[in-house]
């Protein structure tokens, strides 16, 4: 224990940012009418069927969570996301379905499509779970906050907790997505396409943040409850009638295009043009909070950067790191991107200043330049093997895990401390450290 202890004692937090922390004032605006007139009604309902004594943050933890089931579940039954088997009778022989999806693998540049007969079987039951999974982790996330207020327990930390878990949570309403519509012919879509809608996601994340940064307002993107609620019925839809039944065709456009184009749009359309014109206004009317557009744009440096330089890797990779290991692939995006999210909310919270740069980009940067440049003449060489790239990716993927982890540990360790209060109990509060 005295080991662990001292292991999740690292300061990341500084007096400043603690200061900072005790001055906060939430300011959040959300008026999507699907939030207003149907969630934040049920919400109300629900949050008093609650018992006083749970805590919020446990409630933020937990819908988390089942988010990570959703996602180990996927990881079991469709780690490549082939998509849905035309042929059942594939199902039946898993052998010869295993057969067909090593060949891919193994051949993976010969392929400019995926084959329907490489595929994955899901178990129809594994929607049913998925799609409770999805209902619990939105109406969690989309209570803990009025729990906080109705138990008189709210405070930064509660705040800092649920949009840093939201920063990750971001990763698996895509890698859900795809799992559905799958990357084989006819239907699905390609693991470049879905890195795409993955970005468009993350993105308005981001920037709804970025924005809080710069006008100390967070306004909630409309997409959000949008998303959750269209998930849950995407994978009840799915348990009723089988992936089968999202394979057709809206005029001259698959329904699974037609799903890319609505992403887009809400994306793009109901996420960034406001935020610009907010920031804007901000900016003209003097409640600007940075002192230049400089300190503005700070806190977009690391994420540019982490888009570019995966970019980069999946352009001139040698072995098609992305469709090779796709899943792999958006796990370390999406770590990291939590990552440097995270820090630009405490950041945004504390009233200090964002860092322009993520130390954990610098390892990335390091092995996407070792196998993207042109090194086979290099000491290197013997070492820039295509199974080495995919041991890089998986290293790559948990050395971010456990340094987010220990990041985030550390810090509401520390707040905890400084607030004293326990992150899952508001029953009790810790004894006071004696001077």
């Amino acid at each position: 224990m005295g080991l662990l202890h001292k292991l999740f004692s690292y300061q990341y937090i500084t007096h400043e940012h603690l200061a900072g922390l005790d001055r906060y004032k939430y300011s959040c605006i959300d008026s999507s009418p699907l939030s207003r007139y149907v969630m934040h009604p049920f919400w109300n309902f629900l949050v008093e069927l609650y018992p006083k004594w749970l805590a919020p943050n446990l409630l933020t933890f937990v819908g988390f969570l089942c988010l990570i089931v959703n996602f180990l579940l996927f990881s079991i039954y469709d780690y490549s996301f082939y998509g849905y088997c035309a042929n059942q009778e594939d199902c039946v022989n898993l052998q010869n379905l295993t057969k067909n999806q090593l060949y891919f693998q193994n051949n993976i540049n010969k392929f400019e499509t995926i084959p329907s007969y490489v595929c994955s079987c899901i178990p129809q039951w594994l929607w049913m779970v998925l799609s409770v999974c999805q209902f619990l982790s939105h109406h969690l996330d989309g209570t803990d906050g009025k729990q906080a207020r109705r138990t008189g327990s709210s405070s930064p930390l509660g705040e800092l907790f649920d949009h840093g878990l939201d920063s990750w949570a971001t990763l698996f309403l895509p890698v859900a997505l795809f799992s559905i519509f799958g990357r084989n012919e006819p239907f699905g879509i390609t693991a470049f396409s879905m890195y795409g809608l993955l970005w468009l996601i993350l993105g308005s994340f981001i920037i709804s943040h970025w924005e809080k940064y710069n006008t100390g307002v967070l306004f909630l993107p409309w997409s959000y409850d949008l998303s959750q609620v269209g998930m849950t019925f995407l994978f009840f839809g799915t348990f009723l009638f089988g992936q089968k039944i999202w394979y057709f065709r809206i005029g001259p456009i698959l329904f699974t295009q037609f799903v890319v184009v609505v992403i887009y749009v809400a994306s793009i359309g109901l996420s960034l043009p406001f935020s610009l014109y907010n920031m804007y206004v901000a900016y003209t009317n003097k409640s600007f909070k940075q002192k230049s557009i400089y300190e503005g744009v700070r806190p977009i440096f690391s994420t540019l950067y982490l888009f570019v330089v995966q970019l980069i890797w999946i352009k001139y990779s040698k072995i098609n790191i992305l469709d090779l290991e796709p899943r792999a692939f958006f796990w370390l995006t999406g770590t990291l991107f939590s990552n440097i999210s995270c820090r630009l909310i405490v950041a945004q919270m504390t009233s200090t200043r964002c860092q322009i740069f993520n130390w954990t980009l610098i390892p990335l940067t390091v092995i996407v330049s070792m196998f993207t440049l042109n090194l086979e003449k290099s000491v290197f060489a013997p070492f820039l093997t295509p199974r080495s790239e995919v041991y890089s990716l998986y290293f790559m993927s948990v050395l971010i895990t456990l340094a987010h982890i220990h990041y985030g540990i550390c810090m509401v360790r520390q707040i905890c401390d400084h607030l004293n209060i326990y992150c899952f109990n508001i029953t009790s509060k810790p004894m006071k450290k004696s001077d």
